[in-house]
């Protein structure tokens, strides 16, 4: 055996060991501890430390904006690139579940805080160390509550620096999906945070992958060969926006891009027995909605009971989306943990929807939309939409624009589809972004009553959550804070000549370094 495997031997049995060690202090078992150790998702060494290959990926959307700053994201593209390169405290597997990364032990001392113990060889992309202090920056800076992405961490949560490899994450109240957030939470110098124009320039993460640029249509990355946790085995990686769907799937077949994400049925139809590609339908929990602007009509909650009895979600799904999407009751995505359907159908009924209509507004009413081709087959949606409402008394203004328009406009009008996807898994990330700065730029939404449920459902316990979640989940559900379309499953066409391609279930490309290109 030869230095380098023997020291790929060492580096695997230290981090299983560390991984139980820290799974027996959260309480597992040691039976289920280790069955869970021997299947660890280990970063696999790219063949002599060499990285080879790229990987083009073709997505329907651009970045948010080159602004880079994960936590100020809420892209798809946003957390492709960012999950490459940044690390988090810890990181997710392929089943969602969490694991080792910058912490290699951790303990919950109280239902409050959780201590760790952090890796001190971590550098980021310009050679300095990731300390302590850029933890704390980073996790101190979402608790102030003012960030896109402050709803996945608790208000007042921060970190305590007990030495150079050991911190404290402390919540000022019990904090549900710490675990989940902690998997989540890139971590970023302090240097960026402390001069946020930093982020206009690059992305300076510690991750395995490094920005190398963001031209035209395309974010380019390049392989982090000193990464901590081995060299991926491509070199580069690259997204690249094509807003035409016609022009996406000619690219992927044609051998322009590699994979496609979130493909419509069209687009599987198009490979349906065509051996040089496969599927895959690992998806994280999505939903597809039409987001309410509450500073305008659609605050009135009888005109947002309207629109759910106008459309006919079970048609839609049935008939443009082929079946590959589920028609969920509930303000969550069936797939979702927590997931319970609610007693309210809002069963497809345009008479009552008429009703409702002229009772709230009888001197009538017009709703501004925007569409555009995020959604799979979502200008297809948004004409039935509009009909649906048009045919119960709304006057609808249709606007089309471009995505990239469209995702940095749409608050401005008063309905849009979209997704709304759990970015860690857990459901407290669709639940907060009704609350705080994420609820009033997304939704202009701020409900007292709303943000009670959504602080006992986080300060829950485990034998209550399912409770407090559920509880949450149905305010909105039944007040219709938004319109709740059906889940959008992510299917993903990849090219045959990419091995070893995986999804975890969620947002972000955390096992593309895993990946490699044959030649």
């Amino acid at each position: 055996m030869s230095k380098k495997e023997n020291l790929l031997v060492e580096t695997i049995d230290e981090t299983r060991r560390l991984m139980l060690k820290s799974m027996l202090a959260a309480g597992v078992t040691t039976s289920a501890a280790i069955g869970m150790s021997s299947v660890f998702p280990l970063r696999a060494l790219a063949q002599n430390g060499v990285p080879t290959g790229s990987i083009v990926f073709g997505n329907a959307e651009p970045p948010t904006s080159n602004y880079w700053d994960p936590a100020a994201g809420f892209g798809l593209v946003d957390e492709q690139v960012a999950s490459l390169l940044y690390d988090s405290l810890l990181a997710f597997d392929e089943n969602g579940g969490t694991t080792p990364a910058i912490a290699t032990e951790w303990e919950m001392t109280d239902d409050k805080t959780v201590a760790m113990t952090i890796r001190t060889d971590v550098k980021f992309h310009d050679g300095t160390p990731l300390t302590a202090q850029d933890i704390k920056a980073t996790i101190d800076r979402l608790g102030l509550g003012e960030l896109a992405q402050s709803m996945v961490a608790t208000p007042g949560i921060t970190v305590n620096i007990l030495a150079d490899d050991k911190i404290e994450v402390t919540a000022p109240q019990v904090f549900a999906p710490m675990m989940n957030a902690l998997a989540y939470i890139k971590i970023l110098p302090k240097a960026n945070i402390d001069n946020p124009d930093n982020f206009k320039d690059a992305a300076n993460g510690s991750g395995p992958y490094k920005f190398e640029s963001y031209e035209g249509n395309s974010v380019a990355l390049v392989a982090n060969t000193e990464y901590w946790g081995g060299a991926p085995k491509t070199e580069t990686v690259t997204f690249r926006y094509i807003e035409d769907a016609q022009a996406r799937i000619s690219a992927l077949l044609s051998g322009q891009v590699d994979i496609l994400t979130r493909v419509s049925p069209e687009d599987l139809a198009r490979v349906e027995g065509n051996d040089d590609f496969y599927v895959t339908d690992v998806s994280p929990p999505a939903q597809i909605i039409a987001i309410y602007q509450h500073n305008g009509p659609l605050g009135n909650p009888k005109l947002r009971e309207a629109l759910a009895h106008a459309i006919d979600r079970e048609g839609i799904a049935k008939n443009i989306m082929k079946g590959l999407n589920k028609v969920g009751f509930s303000s969550l995505p069936t797939n979702a943990p927590f997931y319970e359907e609610q007693k309210r159908k809002f069963d497809y009924n345009p008479e009552k929807a008429r009703a409702l209509v002229a009772e709230a507004f009888p001197d009538g009413v017009t709703l501004r939309m925007s569409t555009s081709t995020l959604v799979p087959n979502q200008i297809q949606i948004d004409q039935i939409i509009a009909a649906s409402l048009e045919a119960i008394g709304i006057t609808v203004e249709v606007e089309r624009l471009e995505v990239g328009a469209f995702r940095s406009s749409y608050n401005t009008y008063d309905i849009n589809l979209n997704t709304l996807v759990t970015f860690d898994v857990d459901p407290d990330f669709i639940l907060g972004l009704y609350s705080g700065a994420a609820g009033e730029g997304i939704f202009h939404f701020n409900d007292p009553e709303y943000l009670k449920l959504l602080a006992a459902s986080r300060s829950a316990t485990p034998e209550n959550r399912q409770a407090a979640i559920n509880a949450a989940a149905g305010y909105l559900w039944d007040n219709q804070v938004t319109f709740y379309l059906s889940d959008e499953f992510w299917y993903f066409i990849v090219n045959k000549k990419i091995k070893n391609y995986r999804r975890a279930p969620i947002l972000g490309e955390i096992l593309i370094p895993e990946a490699e290109v044959s030649a």
